[in-house]
């Protein structure tokens, strides 16, 4: 009977069973995958590069007439523009990644319109709707990249953009265009699909819609370090990793004071910049590049073989841009090359104008292909718009869109003022260049001590290159 009595008082309680708890760990867990995360994650940049490229080799031999074989190279800069100004409500409701994603269903039917017949409403309308896919993707893609992959972040999705290109240049070269069309579109799905299955949510807007659990998942799989006093490091902080919800707040306010000095004055001077940045023709060379080839006065080699070329330095542009630490800096040096470029290339001109002969040109025509190749160069850094300087502008997403609603005015315009200046049309992209070099240097050229702390911010950082 003794031992069914209950525990006395000095009879030691039993111990409880330990805690265990499972944390599932993400299936990604080495830098190679990462790597491969942030492939994915910009693979719609090379979508983008592809649309803007689309028209660069074979335009004219398209069953348009002329007027609308223009509209037809232009109307994907005027959709990137609504893309652009739609894009933090798509943010915002959607995420970035949720964005892209709904940007792609928009994409294919841009690319089925366009490759499923052959009228001219069809076309332009599938054009349009290809160019609202570039403008989300402009800006919600560098938005998610920036926060996932932060090595970097806006100078990354240009070399993605310009490999589009020259990816479409190869296959225009050897496709029919509406082959080219239904291949981009297949890619377009793939692109979805792989976006959909391996690419995490942002973490900062699954935060801002309460879902901590999925943001810290996010993190893990994104092997994210939780940065506690990010505000702290100001200018070092790029200004895509800002929370997804705190920026959509910010953009509702522009609209509320936009008439106050602290708002459009940055809006106004990066708009201002973007627009000379558009006018000295990155993007012109890319929707005409067989075209400026001809214009050039190169006969000796196969225009599309050309443009192929001038899109593998494209690709090397870019590259440059990224590995350069500034992005004022490679403003500059990018705005100076095409400067460079559009001299050599008018003088040449009337060089060949005045004092050569046919068989003359044919032997010096090298030198408005090396020419061209600066220009390429240095269009990369205009391929897809954004500020020079690594501080948020209030509104920027509004400046990118008045961006590229000047690339398609001047996209737009370029044949018809070939047609009335000839050559000329390459000193009026020099002219640009200099007012761009001439303004940026004014406006945008940050004072050593503010670069100095930047340089300090990103050395506390332990973040290492995504790619």
């Amino acid at each position: 009977m003794e031992e069914n009595a209950p525990p006395g008082p000095s009879t030691p309680p039993a111990a409880e069973p330990p805690v265990v708890v499972n944390v599932q760990k993400p299936f990604n867990n080495s830098s190679v995958t990462q790597g491969f995360l942030a492939v994915i994650s910009l693979l719609p940049c090379v979508i983008s590069g592809a649309i803007l490229g689309f028209t660069g080799v074979s335009m004219w031999n398209l069953p348009l007439s002329f007027r609308n074989a223009t509209w037809f190279a232009s109307l994907a800069a005027l959709g990137a523009a609504g893309g652009c100004l739609i894009s933090h409500s798509l943010m915002n409701a959607f995420g970035p990644r949720g964005s892209v994603l709904l940007s792609h269903v928009i994409c294919a039917i841009g690319w089925m319109l366009t490759f499923s017949s052959w009228t001219t409403t069809n076309l332009l309308v599938g054009r349009a709707l290809t160019g609202v896919f570039v403008g989300v993707v402009s800006v919600a893609a560098t938005a998610h990249s920036s926060e996932c992959f932060p090595a970097r972040p806006t100078a990354r999705p240009v070399v993605y953009t310009a490999i589009g290109v020259l990816c479409m240049y190869l296959a225009g070269s050897l496709l029919s265009y509406a082959q080219t069309a239904a291949v981009a579109m297949v890619v377009t799905i793939v692109s979805f699909v792989l976006v959909r299955s391996f690419v995490p949510e942002s973490p900062a807007w699954l935060e801002s819609r309460g879902r901590t659990g999925d943001a810290e998942y996010s993190r893990l799989k994104l092997r994210l370090q939780r940065q506690p006093d990010a505000e702290s490091l100001e200018d070092g902080v790029e200004p895509s990793t800002r929370s997804v919800g705190d920026r959509s707040t910010s953009t509702e306010a522009i609209y509320r004071s936009v008439h106050r000095p602290e708002i459009y004055r940055p809006l106004l001077a990066l708009a201002l910049h973007l627009a000379l940045q558009q006018m000295s023709g990155p993007m012109v060379l890319v929707s005409y590049a067989s075209q400026m080839v001809g214009d050039s006065g190169v006969r000796v080699l196969n225009g599309h073989f050309v443009a192929a070329v001038l899109a593998a330095f494209l690709v090397a542009g870019a590259l440059v841009s990224t590995a350069m630490d500034h992005r004022e800096s490679s403003a500059t040096l990018a705005a100076a090359g095409t400067l460079t470029a559009g001299v050599v290339i008018a003088v040449y001109n009337l060089v060949r104008r005045m004092f050569l002969n046919r068989l003359g040109s044919q032997l010096l025509s090298f030198v408005p292909l090396l020419g061209l190749i600066v220009f390429s160069m240095s269009s990369s850094v205009g391929l897809v718009p954004h500020s020079p300087v690594p501080r948020y502008a209030a509104g920027e997403h509004v400046a990118l869109a008045f961006g590229y609603t000047v690339a398609f005015a001047v996209i737009k315009c370029y044949p018809y003022v070939y047609a009335a200046v000839g050559w000329w049309v390459f000193a009026v992209f020099a002219v640009a260049s200099a007012l761009n070099i001439v303004y940026g240097v004014l406006m945008f050229s940050e004072p050593e001590s503010s670069k100095q702390k930047r340089s300090t911010a990103a050395k506390r950082s332990s973040v290492g290159p995504a790619v």
